[in-house]
């Protein structure tokens, strides 16, 4: 009987760091259970931190990178409604280490295209800053949209999309342009999953043929998932454990 290592991209949610030993510890064991999993990439899917002020949301983000930084494969990371509170979009990645990274991004891995969309905008197109908005009304801007219409019809492989905010159904935790979104994925034709934040639950719903698996929040106990992809398959493991094999 034989075994393969198949790539495995990592996820975490909602984290809502408060610079706790407990919060510090949870993520801690995440990273290491990840790393024990030989698990490629990690996409971590906002909500990093709870932050009261600028200057504490800017300690724990530094907290949290130092924390992700262990993790021995590439990270991205998509700010989450919470993150924005008390700092912009550039602030956030500036103070991760990541200077100049965009919200929205795309990488290729394992035989597939992994997008990740920022949902942190109002719906008129003002992006999220400061605590300049109503995590109630967020949208996915005309710019992004047309961002993701080419990066959807650029891809040669099979795609998985990434958010915080949900684009399944209509929510106050999804964006209010859900339909847009959908109906942009499934033009493309290519859309495999997609994995959502923000809600702090599971759920699952299958819309004309794409899967929305929306993922509990870490804050509140959830483990790391995983992405698990191989040359027949996309499975997702929900709290996942390192001493998992798969048979062949």
């Amino acid at each position: 009987m034989a075994y393969v290592q198949q790539t495995r991209i990592g996820l975490l949610t909602d984290i809502h760091y408060d610079g706790s030993a407990q919060a510090m510890n949870r993520l801690y064991e995440a990273v290491v259970t990840l790393n024990a999993g030989h698990v490629d990439a990690l996409v971590v899917m906002g909500d990093l931190v709870n932050g009261s002020s600028e200057s504490n949301a800017r300690r724990l983000l530094r907290e949290v990178s130092a924390l992700c930084d262990a993790f021995n494969g590439q990270v991205w990371f998509i700010p989450g409604n919470h993150d924005l509170d008390h700092l912009t979009k550039a602030q956030f990645y500036n103070i991760l280490g990541r200077s100049g990274d965009p919200s929205h991004f795309h990488f290729e891995l394992g035989g597939y295209g992994f997008i990740g969309i920022d949902g942190n905008f109002s719906p008129d197109g003002t992006a999220y800053g400061n605590g300049n908005f109503n995590w109630e009304e967020s949208a996915v801007s005309e710019e992004e949209l047309d961002w993701l219409r080419g990066r959807l019809a650029a891809s040669l492989l099979p795609v998985v999309i990434i958010s915080h905010q949900r684009i399944d159904k209509e929510t106050k935790f999804a964006v209010r342009n859900h339909a847009a979104v959908r109906e942009t994925l499934g033009l493309a034709d290519k859309v495999q999953a997609v994995f959502q934040g923000h809600n702090h639950e599971d759920d699952l719903q299958q819309i004309d043929g794409t899967v929305y698996y929306t993922l509990s929040a870490h804050v509140d106990g959830a483990g790391p998932a995983v992405i698990q992809l191989d040359e027949k398959e996309l499975r997702l493991i929900r709290d996942f454990r390192p001493l998992e094999t798969v048979a062949v």
